[in-house]
């Protein structure tokens, strides 16, 4: 165990030119709550922009780490790779990095020299393990899911069996993050994950990469019991400040069974609306009036794309066009909010199929939509097609941006018909049925610019943690007029 001036372990989260917002990470916290269980000590940093390096420097002299711990998906992997090289240059701890990145693909180890080893799979109590062998001077080389370099060669230790019961595992840790802070900015917002694993195949996803490293032919899902999950929102209710949740997991809705216990229990005990995903082959009118009966106020619909081929074919979703309509209109008939969620740019993919997604998007009428350009993850069954292809470009990694450009050069669609498309895409849903959508869409944009602008983004953030008045709204609009808005 750490002394009072080092910890064990420096967790580090990188989303540097992500496509999320700062939020909370589950596969830390967990790592982190069996670590303290078992009485280590434990910080993070997280980085959100190449200036954040400073800030993981200052900590790691700071607290002295025995490990510095990465998590890392293929898009942050060289900044995280940058980030270790930074470390290794004023520390000698170990560094070391997990996550799906290393998982799919344990070979980037070896263009990862600043990096001890790497962990794969899910390694909650293997990284313990590992703690605890660093910590009291044993040999962490032969901890499971553990992998190094030696002699030139990959070394993959034993792959230690997924916890099949996820109630072993203690709750989640947020208080390593500043996770009332997280919440204040995802509109009072808190997450909750009740489950793990995805059995379906989608050709694009880790799911069925993550399977393949087990030897299995699906990511089976695993649920938290009922009373463990109602129990967790009760402790967050308790401690955190919140007005909705949002259930991250990726089939809440796939067990009918369970389902229909956590529902009933839920609005017993809470009076808290929420959102969470649905997958439309496997969701029914019935499931979404229960789910709006519970307090479900919007549902996450993956369309990805409307043209059969691609989808089907393509991204291997096996959903029928039918099948989204129906989800789309059920919706609509229980009082719920739509989140449509849509890929462009797969191998394929023209101007006409994209179009046909936007046009599916402009009938369902979503209340939001959730817009990527597709990224060929390493390990995955599209991603290495598009490598064998010789579909991917070369790109500068540090300044790009992840779901929200391409790494490919596809014989369909060229890049500049991509990005007219997608940066047209919600004007060209909306611009007919929902004008005043279309408009809030527009400035919240020309907010985002406002924020990047040098000159006016730090009066900018100012204002937005003020709650920003309708006094600061007219400076804004003020600021907006003079660089062009």
């Amino acid at each position: 165990m750490a002394d009072a001036h080092c910890v064990d372990v420096l967790f580090v989260y990188t989303n540097v030119n992500g496509f999320h917002v700062d939020t909370y990470s589950f596969g830390i916290g967990y790592l982190s709550s069996v670590l303290k269980s078992n009485g280590f000590s434990a910080k993070l940093e997280v980085v959100n922009t190449i200036k954040d390096y400073r800030n993981v420097i200052r900590a790691v002299l700071r607290y002295r780490p025995k490990v510095v711990a990465f998590t890392a998906v293929s898009s942050q992997f060289v900044f995280v790779c940058d980030l270790a090289k930074a470390i290794r240059k004023v520390y000698g701890g170990l560094i070391v990095c997990g996550g799906v990145h290393p998982t799919i693909f344990p070979d980037c180890l070896y263009s990862a020299m600043y990096f001890d080893g790497i962990f794969i799979g899910e390694s909650e109590f293997s990284f313990a393990d590992f703690v605890s062998a660093v910590v009291n001077k044993g040999s962490y080389k032969d901890t499971d899911n553990f992998c190094y370099i030696y002699n030139g060669k990959l070394v993959r230790n034993k792959l230690r069996p997924r916890v099949k019961n996820l109630e072993e595992l203690p709750f989640p840790d947020r208080e390593i993050y500043r996770y009332q802070s997280i919440i204040d900015e995802c509109d009072g917002t808190a997450t909750v994950m009740t489950s793990r694993g995805c059995p379906f195949l989608c050709s694009y996803c880790a799911n069925h990469a993550i399977a393949r490293v087990y030897n299995e032919d699906r990511n089976l899902i695993r649920y938290n019991s009922v009373d463990r999950s109602i129990e967790e929102i009760s402790r967050l209710k308790s401690w955190y400040k919140f007005s909705r949740l949002y259930f991250i997991d990726d089939l809440f809705i796939l067990n009918n069974l369970w389902l229909d216990e956590f529902l009933s229990k839920y609005k017993q005990r809470f009076d808290i609306p929420f959102m969470c995903h649905i997958r439309p082959d496997v969701c029914t009118r019935d499931t979404l009036f229960k789910l709006k009966g519970a307090g479900c106020y919007s549902i996450l619909l993956s369309v990805e794309s409307a043209n059969d081929h691609i989808r089907n074919v393509v991204m291997r979703r096996n959903i029928t066009k039918e099948q989204l309509t129906n989800a789309f209109n059920w919706a609509r008939e229980a009082g719920i909010d739509t989140l449509s969620v849509s890929i462009i740019g797969v191998p394929g993919d023209t101007e006409n199929t994209i179009l046909e997604t936007i046009d599916f998007n402009k009938k369902m009428n979503p209340a939001v939509i959730g817009l990527n350009i597709y990224s060929p993850y390493e390990g995955t069954e599209l991603g290495d097609y598009c490598r064998e292809k010789g579909f991917l470009r070369a790109v500068d990694s540090r300044r790009f941006f992840d779901r929200a450009q391409s790494r490919l050069v596809l014989p369909t669609i060229s890049n500049s018909a991509l990005m007219k498309l997608y940066n047209n895409f919600h004007y060209l849903v909306y611009k007919d049925s929902a004008p005043l959508k279309l408009k809030n869409i527009i400035w919240g944009r020309r907010y985002k610019l406002l924020e990047d602008n040098i000159l006016f983004g730090f009066l900018f953030r100012k204002f937005r943690k003020m709650k920003a008045t309708r006094i600061i709204g007219r400076k804004i609009k003020q600021a907006l007029a003079k660089v062009g808005g």
